[in-house]
This record gives structure tokens, sequence and C-alpha cells, in this order.
């Protein structure tokens, strides 16, 4: 567990509409949802009135390619300090949908579009897990 600066912003992991995807990083298993007519995938997650209550939660692969990124030479929060250089991305999943992270393992010199990558989850404490990302080197 990651010992959290007292200023660590945390998600709200018990809203409704989002309380799937957070118990699913707890568990380790990334989930975004899925129209169950379309198969189309959906992010970032509706109310399950949405679309006539046709959206699902499954689990995505957790593999995808980086759509653009940015390095964060200076902290933008100080609880962000111990994260520095921070490489922002916006991963596309296989499944479709992008979603917004930070690298771990990675130099900002390895960074580029396209590279590919996976989820890997880093427990902040007993109720947040951060999807966070990685190159997948064994791919």
């Amino acid at each position: 567990m990651t010992e959290l600066h007292p200023d660590y912003p945390l998600p709200d992991v018990e809203h409704p509409v989002t309380r799937p995807f957070w118990e699913g990083c707890v568990a380790k298993r990334l989930l975004v949802q899925r129209d169950r007519e379309t198969g189309a995938y959906h992010w970032p997650p509706k109310p399950a009135y949405w679309k006539g209550g046709r959206l699902e939660w499954v689990e995505a692969s957790g593999l995808g390619s980086v759509y653009t990124w940015v390095v964060a030479q200076e902290p933008f929060l100080p609880a962000f300090r111990h994260l520095l250089p921070l490489i922002l991305v916006v991963v596309e999943l296989d499944e479709g949908p992008r979603l917004v992270g930070y690298m771990v393992r990675c130099w900002p010199q390895e960074m580029r579009l396209g590279l590919r990558v996976r989820v890997v989850f880093e427990r902040l404490n007993d109720a947040v897990t951060l999807p966070v990302w990685e190159p997948a080197k064994d791919e």
C-alpha cells in the first residue's frame, strides 16, 4: 500500500454509477460498460437507466495503446510530488473506449504514440485501488 500525502485526492468509490468500476479495481479487474444490444463499449460509466437499461459491466482485456500523453515535470498538487516525472496517458483499450491514467515502470523517453500497454493496479488504501498503465513488453 502506498503511503499517501494527507492532501491526496481520492475518488468517490461509493458513487452508484461508478461503484462497480472501483469494486473491479480492488479485485484487480478492469470493468467497463457494454451495450447488450449493440456490443458497443462505453466510457465513462453511465447510469443504469441510460439506453433503457441495456448497459452491463464486463471485464475488459486490460490491453490497449497510448492514444496521447504528456509528461508533468511539476506537481499540479503537492500530493503528487512523489510521482514526478508523471506520465499522464490516454489509453485506447483494445475494446475501443479511451481511459485516462498514468504510466508506471516507464521512462518519458520510452513513450510513443501507439505504445502497447497493459493495466496494473495500485492499491492506495483498503477502499481505493487505481488502474495504472505499464508497457506491455511481453505482448
